[in-house]
């Protein structure tokens, strides 16, 4: 099981440690969810070193000297002296404060690439308890493109980004050598069924006010964590996580705050699980792989 809790310049939430099942009580909590469009998540795009563009900093600078828009685009320079970098924004509007791809440069030579995508065709519509008010999430994505000192790539990664998404990995990721030299590619994705859709709707259907969506997956099982959060002002909700099952779509736990303690000794027999629970929890514990080994070629050097 892996929490990619030491990824860097991009960090995500973490939701727990662990695993469990759901309790008796849970089921009566739960209100029947919002009918809601069958979606699919955005397609990410395979980006290795084959085929990434990256333009010059000259190139960038001239068209941001050019009458704004270029082909439809904006750009925006800015320079960071302390550090000595300069920085490249492409933009869909002027005033648009979240820039469509940004690129930075350090004495001259490319170190990072941030892009991204928007779902701005599909929305998941959930109601709350103000009367006419309804919320809005879309599946969006993140692309970060780290560089060696010589401006060789260094790693390409992709993650789930934005409102009740938690950073999590997707895609196909490349770490390389210094010399280009492929190390390793991990493609996320293909382990997945579910989407970050399916998941909004089994959140909904515990009506709390906020969600966490992550998710994680090993050499058997790919799976979901589901983080619900109460108002701040309620003092009699707990926290609570569910972890979903991505090929079936069982709740495998259903935990609160105060449970999560077990999840360190795997103490399961604390926690009254189903005995397919207990099954899928000590089958996947034999499969973990600590994050610090998996993407140890994926962090800075």
């Amino acid at each position: 099981m892996k929490n990619y809790s030491n990824m860097d310049k991009i960090y995500r939430s973490l939701f727990l440690i662990g695993i469990f099942s759901i309790s008796p009580f849970m089921s009566a909590q739960q209100k029947t969810p919002n009918p809601a469009q069958k979606f699919s998540t955005i397609k990410i795009d395979d980006i290795s070193k084959e085929n990434l563009i990256i333009p010059t900093y000259e190139t960038l600078a001239s068209y941001a000297k050019k009458k704004q828009p270029v082909n439809g685009t904006f750009y925006k320079l800015g320079h960071d002296k302390d550090n000595n970098k300069h920085i490249a924004e492409l933009r869909d509007k002027a005033d648009n404060p979240i820039p469509l791809t940004t690129y930075e440069f350090k004495d001259g030579i490319i170190s990072l690439i941030l892009t991204g995508k928007k779902d701005t065709q599909k929305y998941y519509t959930r109601t709350t308890e103000n009367t006419g008010y309804t919320q809005q999430f879309s599946d969006s994505f993140k692309t970060q493109v780290d560089f060696y000192k010589n401006g060789s790539i260094h790693t390409i990664k992709h993650f789930g980004y934005g409102v009740k998404a938690s950073g999590y990995p997707r895609g196909i990721w490349y770490a390389y050598a210094e010399d280009g030299t492929l190390q390793q590619k991990v493609d996320h994705d293909s382990h997945f069924r579910m989407t970050f859709y399916d998941l909004l709707t089994i959140a909904d259907s515990y009506g709390s006010p906020f969600i966490g969506i992550d998710r994680a997956f090993n050499d058997i099982h790919s799976y979901w964590y589901i983080s619900l959060s109460p108002h701040p002002e309620d003092r009699t909700t707990k926290e609570r996580t569910l972890l979903v099952d991505d090929k079936t779509g069982q709740i495998i736990y259903s935990i609160v705050d105060g449970q999560k303690k077990y999840l360190k000794t795997k103490a399961y027999d604390k926690l009254n699980l189903s005995k397919e629970s207990l099954e899928w929890l000590q089958e996947n514990d034999k499969y973990y792989i600590p994050d610090d080994e998996f993407y140890k070629l994926f962090r800075g050097y």
